[in-house]
């Protein structure tokens, strides 16, 4: 039997990035937080070992590196680490960050890199950031972010997107850019739900009809000009389709080919958000997991609800080759992306006509 090139098993790796969670730490107690709940114990990778996972990484074909946490500030091996990337000839290095924790010396340090970007995560205006992450964190994280950007760092707003957000999210966004017009762009990211049961933020999940107006509302700002993304859920593909109102930049799947995370407990994972391990990190590991049944079977199609959905067609077609993941426990028994394509079907005005009507009016 022929065996498998690591060109075609490892195909999608090239446009990924490697992500590694260096460590859990952080310095705020974030109440939607996914990568501390479910979690007894915190944890840190050592450095040597983040360097032999970047550096394998590489050698399996990854050419974009992604750090984060926890606060990745906190962890003592994170100027080492970036060198070192950069030094084994990673393209792009990009980092999630509070902000609060970016100083004059780490900014002025962070610009001396090239291809190198932050994400500041951002939930909204003061009141509704301070209640999420704790009293006087929005100052503290505009003041990083306003430290980063004056020295010249790339750097894009991650925001959290809450029910209480959704009618302020234009006038945060005008807000936003007009104080800081430098900006890459604003990343939208629907508030999700990891452990079962209530949490602090239940009553801010998005309904279908909110999620309908987020993806409506991310149009019509980036009509504006103020870029704008809608992330993890490509569900936004269907909906800015059937909204006629093609101008939300089209949403990758959250699980595909490439995906991948090493987590700071060493568990090794498709995504930040999902809790779905294919083992502990060993020597080696990454490119046998990358061609594992296991993996590939986790960022194929599905298989097991999308075949009896009546919406299939039209979500593979933009791009949607799963479910939406982690948003189900509003609707323990329907997927969340049926939900929302259900609600957008009912709604008068918008979707008058079935699914199979849709794609026949194509011809």
């Amino acid at each position: 039997m022929k065996e498998k090139t690591a060109e075609k098993i490892f195909s999608g790796v090239g446009q990924a990035a490697l992500a590694i969670e260096v460590t859990s730490h952080c310095n705020s107690v974030c109440l939607h937080c996914f990568a501390r709940s479910d979690i007894s114990r915190h944890a840190s990778l050592p450095v040597d070992l983040v360097k032999e996972i970047i550096l394998e990484g590489y050698a399996a074909g990854y050419r974009h590196l992604h750090i984060t946490g926890g606060e990745p500030l906190l962890w003592e091996g994170f100027f080492e680490a970036l060198d070192y990337g950069f030094g084994v000839g990673y393209e792009t290095i990009f980092v999630n960050t509070n902000g609060t924790l970016i100083t004059d010396k780490v900014s002025k340090r962070l610009a001396e890199y090239r291809n190198f970007s932050i994400s500041v995560s951002l939930d909204g205006p003061e009141h509704l950031h301070d209640r999420i992450r704790g009293k006087g964190a929005h100052r503290r994280t505009l003041r990083g972010l306003a430290r980063a950007l004056d020295d010249g760092n790339h750097c894009t707003i991650f925001t959290t997107v809450t029910k209480t957000l959704l009618p302020e999210l234009p006038y945060f966004t005008n807000d936003l850019y007009k104080a800081f017009p430098t900006i890459d762009c604003l990343i939208l990211i629907q508030l999700i739900q990891m452990t079962p049961g209530d949490f602090a933020l239940s009553k801010e999940l998005l309904e279908p009809e909110d999620f309908i107006s987020l993806v409506r509302m991310a149009a019509l700002l980036n009509i504006g000009g103020f870029r704008t993304i809608v992330k993890k859920n490509p569900v936004a593909n269907v909906v800015s389709e059937l909204l006629e109102m093609p101008w939300v930049p089209r949403v990758p799947p959250l699980y595909r080919e490439g995906s991948m995370i090493v987590l700071a407990n060493g568990d090794i994972s498709v995504v930040h958000s999902s809790r779905k391990s294919f083992g502990s990190y060993k020597t080696g590991m990454l490119q046998s997991v990358l061609a594992s049944d296991g993996y590939r079977r986790t960022v194929a199609r599905d298989q097991d609800t999308c075949p009896a959905c009546r919406y299939t067609q039209l979500c593979e077609e933009n791009g949607m080759i799963r479910p939406s993941q982690g948003y189900g426990d509003l609707y323990q028994d329907t997927p969340f992306c049926r939900c929302v394509l259900e609600t957008l079907e009912m709604t008068p005005g918008v979707l008058n006509v079935t699914p199979e009507q849709h794609e026949a009016s194509r011809y």
